[in-house]
């Protein structure tokens, strides 16, 4: 989860797909070949973005199920460059503040860590 100056970073999932067209944190599941989930975080985003990103600390996690497994979504807090992104999973992706990011049809999963974490980020700032 990548967020800076009180917005979050999300991007718009392709028609294409699971979830065709709904909002998420990018990352993704890991591979074999990750020697870890920063790794893969790390290996997602330039493999969606074209970027080199900072992974840091964990943000939160939440368990849910999709049909009918049951996983832990981890959310890590990532250090975005200002350099262009290119757009290879995602129709579009932006910056949102907490209100605008609610807004957005996010994914359930996401829409529950964000619920998790919001608070959190909100007694910070203060």
């Amino acid at each position: 989860m990548a967020y800076q100056e009180g917005r979050f970073f999300a991007a718009q999932r392709k028609k294409t797909g699971a979830q065709p067209l709904r909002w998420e944190f990018p990352g993704g599941k890991c591979d074999e070949g990750d020697p870890d989930e920063r790794s893969c975080l790390e290996r997602e985003f330039r493999e969606e973005f074209g970027v080199s990103v900072t992974v840091g600390d964990e943000a939160g996690s939440i368990p849910f199920d999709h049909k009918g497994v049951s996983y832990v979504l981890v959310g890590y807090w990532v250090q975005i460059p200002p350099e262009p992104l290119v757009l290879r999973e995602h129709v579009q992706a932006g910056w949102y503040t907490p209100k605008e990011l609610l807004e957005l049809d996010l994914s359930d999963s996401d829409r529950s860590l964000v619920e998790e974490i919001l608070p959190l980020v909100e007694s910070s700032r203060r």
